[in-house]
This record gives structure tokens, C-alpha cells and sequence, in this order.
């Protein structure tokens, strides 16, 4: 008789658990980033979100960011988005 030998294919989580920032409760007078990924319809996306959220919340500031899809954000684009008060990232296709 043939055994069967079931390999289960899933590692250990090696990552140290980050926990999540703190949300913003009100958007009025704050400083909301944008970060697009510069893929199809991402843009497009944070317009339309940036619309809604000021339709719900009213006046915010904005700042705009870009990044290549495949590698993390310029070093001045994180230094402009760290000054927000909260930062919405978009990955589109």
C-alpha cells in the first residue's frame, strides 16, 4: 500500500506585527495626503475619492504625491506626505 504525503506550502509569519495609526475622526482644517501609483486609473481613483471625502467633510488641505508601481515612494514624496495629517494611497489596473 502507497502512503500519500500531505506538505502543508505555508511559512511562519516572520514579520513583527505593526499596529495600525491611529484614524482621523474629522478631516475639516487637516492636511490629507494623495499618493498615486501612477497605474491605470489610480489617479483617477484619488479624484474622485478627494471629491467624495470633501463632499462629506468640507475643506481640507491637500498634498499630491507620485510613485513608480514597482519601488517605494522618493524619499521627497514621503518628506512631503509625512506632514499630513493622514495619507490615502491608491494602487489601480
Amino acid at each position: 500500500m502507497r502512503v500519500i504525503e500531505v506538505l502543508n506550502p505555508t511559512a511562519e509569519v516572520r514579520a513583527p506585527q505593526i499596529p495600525l495609526a491611529p484614524r482621523v475622526s474629522d478631516l475639516r482644517g487637516k492636511t490629507i495626503g494623495f499618493l498615486n501609483n501612477r497605474k491605470a486609473n489610480a489617479g483617477l481613483l484619488l479624484e474622485s475619492l478627494q471629491a467624495c471625502l470633501r463632499h462629506r467633510w468640507g475643506e481640507f488641505a491637500v498634498v499630491v504625491g507620485e510613485k513608480n508601481a514597482a519601488m517605494a515612494a522618493p524619499e521627497a514624496v514621503l518628506t512631503r506626505l509625512s506632514q499630513c495629517d493622514a495619507v490615502v494611497t491608491a494602487i489601480g489596473d
